[in-house]
């Protein structure tokens, strides 16, 4: 009889096994191009997350299909209709750059696809969308923080620095300037930029002439740094702070060497600054594995994944995943009603309606070195 036991156990064993399946989730980051830094901090991020966190109650496993983007709308909608269609994802994680959400934003929709972007800013990346959730606070409060910050100090006129071709700096600008002019700011100038321009002197000489107190740039980290050297070696010292896009302190270190020291910058996370026992374990591994802390885009890439890894799991006990619409359709649900779900930036509520965390806090970081030092922690 004891036999008879062992052997049913081992069948049922066998059985489950075999019928154990993989459920494949996309991710879309840019591995290449101008920003491909950030892209594998953000993988790295993830990787190091679904290491953890791959297998499910029921035996299924999960494995990520990841797809390079470039930082290019061609081939990042090109690579989000690969995972959609031709992989069959369940959910994907990205594109990471508003710009690149926005431009897959009605590919979510048709294809009916839960969509996590982990650090995409602007307002309108989820904005009358279903199937696009994200990780981080909008724009609309982070360029209020940095708009209260410099009204805080003294710093009552700017000049305020973006790229026009980005909707990610263009959105922040504007959330900056309008927080900054009720607060009783002046704004003397708005000075325009375009990615991949290396010489900003016609924009320096004027910044020079009109001497303001504060100087906001909510652009990316590669046009950041030549900017900084240049304004600095031209003897302006006024102070200045970006946006979450220039969270590369390594890359403005070596683009903008001394110059980059005191920019600051509002971020998402701060590693010296655990907020959750799952983040003081992750950042405890990300050392072990990577040999340095996690920035930002780690810490909200693994947050991305831990939505879409938590509503699998709930609906790997609900929904038919055979049926791959059916189970598309409460990843999506449970993506969007997720509530006080322990992750790496902190504790995440998704408001069902908007598709946006609920009271997500900024953090003020100054870059010191190559290195960030925490200034502090503003909550909503």
């Amino acid at each position: 009889m004891k036999k008879k036991l062992v052997a049913l156990g081992l069948s049922a064993l066998v059985a489950s096994t075999l019928m154990a399946k993989e459920i494949k989730v996309g991710v879309l980051q840019p591995l290449t191009g101008p920003i491909a830094a950030f892209g594998q901090k953000t993988l790295d991020g993830i990787k190091l997350i679904h290491e953890k966190y791959n297998k499910l109650p029921n035996g299924d496993t999960i494995k990520l299909v990841v797809v390079d983007n470039q930082f290019d709308k061609i081939q990042t909608v090109n690579g989000y209709k690969r995972l959609a269609s031709g992989e069959n994802v369940v959910a994907i994680e990205g594109p990471l750059a508003s710009s690149m959400a926005l431009a897959i934003k009605r590919f979510a929709d048709n294809t009916k696809t839960p969509t996590v972007t982990q650090i995409a800013t602007n307002p309108r990346v989820t904005q009358g969308s279903k199937y696009i959730t994200r990780a981080c606070f909008t724009d609309d409060f982070q360029g209020k923080v940095a708009a209260v910050y410099a009204l805080k100090h003294n710093l009552k006129n700017a000049v305020v620095v973006f790229d026009m071709k980005q909707d990610y700096s263009v959105g922040l600008a504007k959330a900056f300037m309008n927080a900054y002019r009720k607060g009783g700011g002046k704004i003397l100038k708005t000075l325009f930029i375009n990615s991949g321009d290396k010489d900003f002197n016609a924009q320096v000489a004027q910044i020079k002439k009109l001497n303001p107190e504060f100087i906001y740039t909510p652009i990316y980290a590669p046009e950041e740094g030549l900017f900084l050297r240049q304004l600095r070696a031209a003897g302006v010292n006024a102070p200045v702070m970006g946006g979450d896009g220039i969270a590369d302190p390594g890359l403005l270190k070596k683009l903008a060497g001394k110059a980059a020291n005191g920019v600051m910058y509002t971020d998402h996370f701060d590693a010296a600054k655990a907020p959750t026992k799952l983040s003081a374990e992750f950042i405890k591994d990300f050392k072990a594995k990577y040999g340095r802390v996690p920035s930002a885009f780690a810490a909200t890439g693994a947050d991305g994944y831990l939505l879409i890894y938590n509503a699998i799991k709930k609906c790997n006990t609900k929904a038919n995943s055979n049926n791959l619409a059916q189970f598309k359709s409460c990843v999506n649900n449970a993506v969007r009603h997720t509530k006080n779900l322990e992750a790496v930036t902190g504790y995440l509520t998704i408001d069902p309606n908007t598709g946006n965390p609920i009271n997500k806090p900024a953090v003020i970081e100054k870059i010191v070195d190559g290195k960030t030092q925490f200034v502090e922690l503003v909550k909503p």
